[in-house]
This record gives C-alpha cells, sequence and structure tokens, in this order.
C-alpha cells in the first residue's frame, strides 16, 4: 500500500465501512486506487491546508476522476443525486458543501482558478474542469469555428456517373458529396447500410477527375486498426463494382488504398511521447476523411483537427447513435448536433428492404431501441423473437433467450461447436505448421489463412462488461472457451498456457515497432521460422497476412472469443450473441445495446431477462461537455461565421 493511499485510509479510520465501500465504489466508476492517490496528491498541493477542508477537496478532485473515467470532460457544481459529486461524498461519509462557494475560498488559489488561467482546476460557470480538458474543449471548438465557415469554389461539377456507377446515389448521398467538395468541415452521419463508403469513393473520384488531385495528398483513416481495415475493404469490394472503369478508377484500383489509424496518421511517437503532426507540423493531406468519427475523443478530435494543414479539408463519416469514445467526450455527436450548416444525415437503409429480411428485422429493432418505442420491440411489424430454449433458436433476426439455470453455459458449448469449430476440417486446418520465409508463405498457404480467417470474421460474441459472474462478462466467457481450444488443439500443453491453436486474440495496445494497433484482431497459429516451429500471432494487412512470433506479444494480447461491444465498434460479423447483465447496470445503456444490434447482418442472439431490453432503451449514454454549447452559442451570436 503506498504511504499516500495509507494517509487517505488512515485519515477515515473511524468510518467503519469506508475502506471498502469507497474502494468498490471507486472500482464500479471505472477507476482504481490510482484515482485515490491521484486525487490526494492534488489536494495537497494547498499548503498548510485545515485537514476538513483538505477531506472535501480530496473528495472534489476524486470526482472530477471519476466523472473523467464516465466519459464527462466535466462536473456540475450544482449535482443532482447521481452524480459523481453526490457519490463521491456519500461514500466518503460527507456533506457536499456549496460547492462554487467552497472553490472561491481564496486559500484553494493555488490550484483553482478560472478560464484564462494555469490552475489544475479550473471552475467555468457552473462546472468544474481539469485544466487539460478544459484547455482541449475551448481549442477544438475554436478550430471548428475556424474550419465550419470555409467554403471551396466548385470548379466542375462532377459528372453524373460519378452519382451512378456502380449503383445510384440517392438524394442524401449526393447531398453528402456536393457538400465534401466545397466544404472544409463535413459531417456524415448514418446508421449501418446507409452507404457511407458510396460517398467515400464518389468523394475520391471527384477529387480526381474534376479538381485533378494527387492521390498522395488524400488521407484515409479511422480510430482503430480493425475499423481502418474494414474501411479499406469496403472501399476495394465498391470499387470492384464499377462498370466504367477509367484512368482514375484505374489508379484507384492499383493504388490499393490502405487507411491508417489515427495514431499512424498522426505520427505517433512512442519513445518521444508525442505526435509528430500538429500545429506548426501538418499533416500533408490536402483531403482527411476519417470513418467510424463516433470512437474518436473530444482530446482526439483536438489532435486531428489541430494537425490539419491549411486549406485542407476534414471529412468525418460515423454513426452519432453509437456508444461515444472510451476517453472523456463526445466530439462527433457533439459536432453533429450544433453544426446543420455542415452535416448530413443518412436515413436510407439499404440492408431494410424485402431481399434481406435478417438485416431488416435487425435494424428496425435497433432503430426502436434508438427511439424508445418499446410496443415495436415485441409486437411490431419487425418484433424480436422471444425464444424459451435453446433448441428454439434460429439464428435468424433478432431473437431472445433467457440464459438463467446454467442456460449460458450451455449456450456457450453449442457456440463453440457450431460457430468457433464449425469450419469443416478445423482441427486439421487450425493445428497446420504454416512457414513463413523472407516475407512470403508457403504455397497456397495465404489461401488457407484466408479462410480461416474469413471463418473467423462471421461471427463474436459481446459483453456488457469485462468482469461479471456466471459467463456475463467478456473474462469468464474467453476463459471457458479457451481451456476448451486448449483441450481440442492444445496437443499436451499445460491448462496454464495462454493460447494455443485457432484461437481469435485481440491487440490492446499500440505496437508501433511491429505496426500492429490497438483493436487489431488475429489469430493464434503454428508458423516456421527459418526452421524453428513457433506460436504465432498472425493479423490480416492489405496484401496478405503477417506473423509473429508470440512470445513477445503475449502481453498485448487477449483472447477474442468474446469482447466488449466497445471493442467491437468499428467491427462487422455474420451472426453475433449478446450477453446483458443479470441486473439493471449502469452500463447498459441506449447506446450500448443499439451499437451491439448493428454489428451484425444476418442473427442476433440476446441473452438476457427480457426486461434488459425497455432499460437499455430508456437510459441514454449522457456525457457532459461544453463543446455543443459553446459551438450552439457562438453559431447563434454569428450564425454566418463572419
Amino acid at each position: 500500500m503506498s504511504e499516500d493511499l495509507h494517509q487517505i485510509l488512515e485519515l477515515h479510520r473511524d468510518r467503519g465501512h469506508f475502506t471498502s465501500k469507497l474502494l468498490e465504489q471507486v472500482k464500479d466508476l471505472n477507476q482504481d486506487a490510482s484515482a485515490l492517490i491521484l486525487a490526494w496528491e492534488l489536494s495537497g498541493l494547498v499548503p498548510d491546508l485545515d485537514p476538513t477542508l483538505r477531506e472535501r477537496l480530496f473528495a472534489i478532485c476524486l470526482s472530477l476522476q471519476v466523472a473523467h473515467g464516465l466519459g464527462h470532460t466535466r462536473i456540475c457544481l450544482q449535482p443532482d443525486a447521481g452524480s459523481p459529486i453526490s457519490l463521491v461524498f456519500t461514500a466518503l461519509g460527507l456533506e457536499a458543501p456549496e460547492l462554487k462557494a467552497f472553490l472561491g475560498d481564496p486559500r484553494l488559489a493555488p490550484i483553482v482558478g478560472l478560464p484564462g488561467e494555469s490552475k489544475p482546476l479550473i471552475v467555468s460557470g457552473d462546472w468544474l474542469y481539469s485544466h487539460r480538458l478544459f484547455t482541449h474543449e475551448q481549442v477544438l471548438a475554436k478550430q471548428i469555428l475556424t474550419l465550419r465557415p470555409i467554403c471551396i469554389p466548385e470548379s466542375v461539377a462532377p459528372s453524373e456517373g460519378i452519382f451512378t456507377d456502380p449503383v445510384p446515389l440517392n438524394e442524401e448521398q449526393r447531398r453528402g458529396v456536393t457538400m465534401a467538395l466545397t466544404n472544409a468541415l463535413t459531417l456524415i452521419t448514418g446508421g449501418p447500410g446507409t452507404g457511407k463508403t458510396s460517398i467515400v469513393i464518389s468523394i475520391l473520384r471527384a477529387l480526381l477527375h474534376q479538381e485533378g488531385m494527387a492521390l498522395e495528398y488524400i488521407a484515409l483513416a479511422a480510430p482503430t486498426g480493425k475499423a481502418a481495415q474494414r474501411m479499406g475493404e469496403a472501399i476495394r469490394n465498391y470499387l470492384g463494382r464499377i462498370k466504367d472503369i477509367g484512368k482514375v478508377e484505374r489508379g484507384l484500383l492499383e493504388a490499393t488504398l490502405e487507411p491508417k489509424t489515427l495514431h499512424r496518421q498522426l505520427g505517433w511517437h512512442p519513445a518521444a511521447d508525442r505526435f509528430r503532426h500538429g500545429p506548426g507540423s501538418p499533416i500533408a493531406a490536402k483531403v482527411v476523411i476519417v470513418d467510424e468519427a463516433s470512437m474518436i475523443s473530444q482530446e482526439h478530435m483536438c489532435r486531428l483537427l489541430g494537425a490539419l494543414a491549411p486549406n485542407a479539408r476534414l471529412i468525418l463519416l460515423g454513426d452519432a447513435n453509437q456508444l461515444p469514445s472510451v476517453e472523456a467526450g463526445c466530439a462527433f455527436r457533439d459536432m453533429v448536433s450544433s453544426l446543420g450548416g455542415n452535416c448530413i444525415e443518412l436515413l436510407q437503409s439499404y440492408r431494410m428492404n424485402e431481399d434481406d429480411p435478417d438485416g431488416r428485422n435487425i435494424l428496425s429493432v435497433a432503430r426502436a431501441i434508438k427511439d424508445q418505442k418499446e410496443e415495436d420491440l415485441w409486437s411490431g411489424p419487425e418484433p424480436i423473437q422471444c425464444r424459451d430454449s435453446l433448441d428454439q433458436l434460429q439464428y435468424h433476426k433478432v431473437e431472445l433467450l433467457d440464459p438463467a439455470d446454467g442456460v449460458l453455459q450451455a449456450f456457450l458449448e453449442r457456440w463453440f461447436g457450431t460457430e468457433v469449430t464449425g469450419l469443416p476440417g478445423f482441427q486439421q486446418k487450425v493445428g497446420k505448421v504454416f512457414t513463413y520465409a523472407d516475407g512470403a508463405w508457403g504455397s497456397g498457404e495465404e489461401a488457407q489463412l484466408k479462410e480461416l480467417f474469413d471463418h473467423f470474421d462471421q461471427f463474436r460474441i459481446l459483453c456488457a462488461l469485462r468482469e461479471a459472474k456466471d459467463f456475463r462478462g467478456v473474462e469468464k466467457i474467453n476463459e471457458h472457451l479457451h481451456r476448451k481450444m486448449l483441450s481440442l488443439t492444445g496437443e499436451g500443453l499445460r491448462n496454464l498456457a495462454a493460447y494455443c491453436a485457432g484461437e481469435p486474440v485481440l491487440m490492446t495496445s499500440n505496437d508501433y515497432r511491429r505496426g500492429i494497433f490497438n483493436g487489431d484482431q488475429g489469430l493464434i497459429l503454428k508458423v516456421r521460422f527459418d526452421g524453428q516451429i513457433r506460436q504465432a500471432a498472425v493479423f490480416p494487412r492489405l496484401k496478405g497476412h503477417v506473423p509473429f512470433p508470440l512470445d513477445p506479444l503475449k502481453h498485448q494480447l487477449e483472447h477474442a472469443y468474446a469482447m466488449t461491444v466497445h471493442k467491437s465498434q468499428g467491427s462487422e460479423y455474420s451472426r453475433i450473441a449478446i450477453v446483458l447483465p443479470q441486473t439493471n447496470h449502469k452500463a447498459l445503456t441506449r447506446e450500448l445495446l443499439y451499437t451491439g444490434l448493428t454489428r451484425a447482418k444476418k442473427s442476433v442472439v440476446l441473452l438476457a431477462e427480457r426486461d434488459r431490453i425497455p432499460f437499455a432503451s430508456s437510459n441514454p449514454s449522457i456525457r457532459s461537455s461544453g463543446l455543443a454549447e459553446y459551438l450552439i452559442r457562438s453559431e447563434n451570436s454569428n450564425p454566418k461565421g463572419i
């Protein structure tokens, strides 16, 4: 136990229940003991502070840490009963003071300031910020307001073929393309199947046709490796369908476009702990197109806009109804809600048609969740199908199965047999020793790897929680399925072996030296390197698959039989199972369920008690941020951006 944490516990030694209750409360609010230490150290920056005042200051500092962990960029100084301040003060057994007056105490001046001051805590109106997040919010707002009104003269209107080949764009999509060609800032939001990829390709073709822009001046990016990979695959698939192949289209096909993660696009230097690109050192691109923009944190959005070259265009695509970023803020949602003149919303879904009844049902249920239409969930034209037993599951559309009384474990047994190992000849195919030499696989092995990756890309289990009892969380499910795979392909490996052949894995951090990034998904296979057989993590790349010896990587990996809904963003599967908490947990939000449902194209099995569904629909993910307020206020006071 650290000396600081010991001091904290000693301070409250007379409150019996405090220690375990507070630590449990902090953990439940996405924090750990380090939040206690940081808050204690911050409160100690005020010299000779009365112990009672320090105790309250400590509680406020801890509340701010908790708020950041919940995704808020600030906390209200007039808190309600469920606010981070109320929760922390209650756990400490303290009565919250009149916060604004308390923070205005001159004795706290060393750490509490007003906007424009360099103090750790900033009071702005009725809100308390950390100096770091307040600065990012203000800088981002000014960057947006500078970029928003810039118009780019359209030299020549795009040819009609750009809007009709290979498929005709609807009116919303056409307006999105035109806006991207004539505005410095364009926001395109829409659910799955609304044709965002069609817009990206049309923009690329128009830029190259009408403006003669060199392809190297167009940057494609996404927040995670998986999202970047999917963006690239969607672009290549769409290009392959174009009928009228001209010079521009041929150049796009031959260029093998490879979207990068935002970290790579911004030039992250892990050794220097900084980004290469930023104010004064911009990205060379004249047009930056970013997919899955809802995943970008406020701080990272600030970095992205700060790295744009003068006169560059920024096009952000995403779904504002999805889960916001893991880090604090909801920048894309705030921008969409406050910048109507720069935003196009795509409403028509091409999955919701008579030819695709599975996709239509999934998206209808997702919309009912989003719009809080509970009656449509159970008795509408596209309802959830409630199943009474495991044997009744049909693995089409959206089905609900109550996981009580061992049903969830029985489901996992069946899932392992029908999905994970359902590929014909699975054991032999994942047990094969592949050969990799001089940057190339053995004869025919690239095709064999593609078959394995295509198989695992068809299904996934998604959870609301990482940790939960009775197979309700990612960790328990992964542990259970890992043991089953060990007995199948482990070939005598000890039960403590971390990984074995045929296991899906997920990167949990960025590895810049190897070029693999947080969110990248791979498979564990046996690979012969220079005559030596080793376990390897194999990852898909634009031009094939790349293996990495497992030992140096294993602490950056986790199993991916199941993953959190947050981690699944940017991915798409044919069939998914969604495991929800047994109680009305705060993590179970409208955005989480909507995001989970829309990862699937054909089948969703909801493993949950029926009451969890309306609870989630009525529990929006609310994040406190001042960005939208600032933008709307500026828009109203200066609507033309003058």
